[in-house]
């Protein structure tokens, strides 16, 4: 598996906070079967200041740890940004994609999304950029309405989900939102987005097994393998999955289950 998703570089950010930390989470990671990681610090204006440089730096300190401890690990660089004003150039400035690829993976506030946030993503598009929204099950607009996610994964947006949102880490809700969005077909890729081995587990082998087994082993091998590694390789992902967009022939179904979920 190839996770594209992970806070474990070292004191930069809200994931491991040490070199003992960094190392418990890559021998985890190992050990459920990744292979190849992308790290992805958190980038926030006046949060967490990271840049290019301070990112490879410890790129380095951590490739040179996975060597000393044989283990059967590839990293490459990455950033997750917060979306906010001035980001395009920001990440034009300082080369803040996957791998460095044309992807991008971008967050906000998990509660409600700026005014201008299909514009930004669509700006970036422009640029020649491939936006991948960041744990998409996990914010509240799309849990509100299910039909705004499918329009903007129409627009070639693309989405992450968090290994343990499937596994009921983030509770019921999104468990529900997310396995409905499988179900819809409106996933792209899979990830750990681990912070540490205490504030949330990696369940990157138990969800793939999940999806295996619930919905089929091909599509597995798409989100855990195929599409990280296309994204490594700066090529197309693939996506309209089967049964896409079946859900919206029933206007307001998942709608209105999540709105009883919700009380609303």
């Amino acid at each position: 598996m190839i996770d594209i998703h992970t806070h474990v570089l070292p004191g930069i950010d809200d994931g491991a906070q040490n070199i003992h930390e960094s190392l418990e989470i890559l021998q985890a990671l190992a050990d459920q079967g990744v292979t190849e990681l992308v790290a992805t610090p958190h980038i926030i204006s006046g949060v967490y200041e990271n840049t290019s440089e301070i990112i490879n730096e410890k790129i380095i300190e951590i490739q040179d740890l996975i060597r000393e401890n044989q283990l059967n690990l590839i990293l490459h660089s990455g950033a997750e940004l917060y979306c906010e004003p001035d980001l395009i150039s920001k990440v034009k400035k300082e080369n803040l994609t996957l791998a460095h690829s044309n992807y991008v993976l971008i967050e906000t506030e998990l509660q409600r999304f700026p005014d201008n946030f299909e514009e930004i993503l669509f700006n970036f598009q422009q640029e020649g950029f491939r936006p991948i929204i960041a744990h998409a099950e996990r914010f509240s607009p799309f849990m509100n309405n299910i039909d705004h996610l499918l329009t903007i994964v129409n627009r070639e947006i693309y989405v992450q989900m968090n290994s343990g949102s499937i596994m009921g880490v983030f509770g019921n809700a999104v468990k529900y939102l997310a396995l409905e969005m499988l179900k819809i077909g409106c996933v792209h890729v899979i990830a750990s987005d681990v912070h540490g081995l205490q504030k949330r587990p990696i369940l990157m082998k138990d969800a793939y097994d999940l999806v295996a087994s619930n919905y089929s082993e091909k599509l597995a091998e798409i989100l855990f393998y195929e599409n990280p590694k296309r994204i490594l390789n700066n090529e197309e992902l693939i996506h309209n999955f089967e049964g896409y967009f079946d859900e919206r022939k029933k206007p307001g179904s998942l709608k209105n289950k999540l709105k009883a979920i919700f009380k609303l």
